[in-house]
């Protein structure tokens, strides 16, 4: 075993104090409660000792004390100190050591003086003076303790030496005894330390441990909190231990205090679903308590619909363990298989629509030089059919190409007004559309940050889908890049027609979803994926009644301010 800490860092000292200079070294708490138990005892052995000297006024002990007035004025002064370290040990928190060496050395001295005024060795306070010491030893360091044994010894070596010299002599034997006595302090003090200070380092060792438990358990608990699924802790007598908040929720329970599987109460007072949980773990434990047995139930719903979990029990029906009951929603597990579903099919689109491009593209070039050699009105119309649906395939499986390629967005910093000039003229030039139909109007210079070939797409499919529905009135659509008065910035492209029912608001930007018997239903829904890889929002809003364009689809790019990722 090591030698205890030094002097400035004291015993119990744990890891917490500071290394700065004049900062006081933070004491375990165990020896603060061993000082304050010894400041305690020292008052009541104290005034045990001081209630002799009544006796002997009494007469009763008239031959015990060989000094009775330095007896007296000993224990009283002793008394006086006791009570004062008792009353002041919370004062002086920052000064342990000193608090010890103090009520140490004062035990030494007092013991040491009553023992002498008491008639010597053979008195019997040497017990007194050995079980102060041993105390002493329990909150001190090692040389401490060391050095209160040896003050002790040279007291006890000079009482016998004072004996020897005395006018009524003393013998050889007292001296012998005050060496065997000396040699007990230096045992009882060096052991009493080492086991204090091996007790010590199990405490702290058992503190750490608690302190790893009880983080652990913290955040074992807010991860099972955040679980979909629920989780409930059940004893072998069906009470319920915890449970986390998806369980509370799927068995219809508000209150915090779980109820028991034992409970009869149904439904109201349980929760939904309850007696049926119930049943289920009475069945497990009746088969015979299998781990990882499952059980599908149909729990009631608060509409009258049912909900489909599945219970799990991690746990054995052995007498005294908890079962761990997992609580499955069916909805999450069939939501996250269709989720898996339309991503392979989406890949799947994506592989198909790659390989038609090329036989589409010999179709449509087939078809131009037929058209050219025909005559016939009626075969010229058939040529046309053909190539209005092969061009209605090439955009279907340009979109589909599109989504599934999401490329990585670039940073960019466009100017508003040329870019939103030739994006205009390039979607008339190739829809056909008429120039007088697309306004556009410019309310701040600043610039769009944004992916120039994204943002391209982006307002080819909301014009587009604007035209559809505008009137052919002059500026029936209109683009708008403004900044609004909290300096958020919108690329606004609206349009006079009579605006999206609720119905197809809650699903415009879903893939696939269209009105239009030509559409492919995948424009919005490809401007909302390439607007979030960009870091944009996109969102429809409806105006009054009153406003000319009351039909407008709002895109909000990326702030300025924002770093680039």
């Amino acid at each position: 075993m090591t030698s205890g800490p030094a002097l400035a860092a004291g015993p119990g000292a744990t890891d917490r104090a500071a290394p700065g200079v004049g900062v006081p070294p933070v004491v375990a708490p165990s020896y603060w409660a061993s000082l304050r138990w010894l400041a305690a005892s020292r008052v009541a052995i104290a005034l045990v000792l001081f209630a002799f000297f009544p006796l002997h006024d009494a007469g009763r002990l008239s031959g015990g004390l060989g000094d009775p007035a330095l007896y007296g004025g000993t224990a009283l002064l002793y008394l006086l100190a006791a009570v004062l370290f008792l009353s002041t040990l919370d004062r002086f928190r920052a000064h342990f050591h000193a608090l010890v060496l103090a009520q140490a050395l004062t035990d030494i001295v007092a013991l040491s003086t009553l023992m002498h005024a008491a008639g010597g060795l053979k008195s019997g306070l040497l017990v007194l003076l050995i079980v102060a010491l041993a105390g002493s030893a329990i909150v001190a360091t090692r040389r401490m303790a060391a050095f209160f044994a040896a003050a002790a010894t040279l007291f006890m070596l000079a009482q016998a030496g004072w004996q020897l010299m005395s006018p009524a002599g003393g013998d050889a034997a007292s001296l012998m005894l005050a060496g065997l006595v000396g040699i007990g302090c230096f045992a009882t003090a060096m052991t009493v330390n080492w086991l204090a200070t091996r007790l010590h380092a199990q405490e702290r060792i058992a503190q750490m441990r608690a302190e790893d438990l009880r983080r652990q358990l913290a955040v074992t608990s807010r991860v099972v909190a955040e679980l979909a699924h629920g989780v409930m802790i059940v004893d072998h007598r069906g009470a319920v231990r915890a449970m986390n908040p998806a369980a509370r929720a799927l068995l219809g329970i508000a209150s915090q205090a779980p109820p028991t599987l034992a409970d009869a109460a149904d439904g109201l007072a349980a929760g939904r679903g309850w007696s049926m949980l119930r049943e289920a773990h009475a069945r497990w434990r009746a088969s015979g308590g299998a781990r990882g047995a499952e059980s599908d139930l149909e729990l009631p719903d608060v509409d009258g619909r049912t909900t489909r979990v599945r219970l799990r029990f991690l746990g054995t029906a052995e007498t005294g363990e908890d079962t761990v009951v997992m609580i499955e929603d069916q909805r999450l597990v069939e939501d996250r298989a269709q989720q898996l579903k339309l991503a392979s099919m989406g890949r799947l689109s994506a592989s198909i629509a790659h390989e038609i491009r090329n036989p589409l593209g010999a179709i449509r070039h087939a078809n131009g030089l037929l058209a050219e050699r025909m005559t016939d009105p009626s075969l010229l119309r058939l040529a046309r059919i053909v190539e209005s649906n092969t061009v209605r395939i090439d955009r279907i499986v340009e979109d589909v190409l599109s989504i599934a390629r999401r490329d990585r967005p670039t940073d960019e910093s466009i100017e508003a007004q040329p870019f939103l000039e030739r994006l205009v003229d390039e979607f008339v030039s190739t829809s056909g559309a008429e120039r007088a139909r697309i306004g556009v109007r410019l309310s701040t210079a600043r610039p769009i940050r944004f992916d120039s070939n994204h943002l391209r797409q982006v307002l080819l499919n909301l014009l587009a889908n604007a035209l559809r529905y505008a009137s052919t009135a002059a500026d029936a659509v209109r683009i708008e890049w403004r900044e609004r008065e909290d300096r958020r910035l919108e690329l606004r492209v609206s349009d006079d027609g009579p605006g999206l029912t609720d119905e197809m608001r809650h699903q415009a930007f879903e893939p696939f979803y269209t009105t239009e018997s030509r559409g492919t239903g995948l424009g919005l829904y490809l401007a909302r994926e390439l607007c979030h890889a960009s870091g944009a929002t996109i969102r429809y809003e409806t105006g009054s009644p009153s406003q000319r364009w009351r039909s407008v689809f709002v895109v909000e790019p990326r702030n300025e301010a924002f770093a680039r990722e």
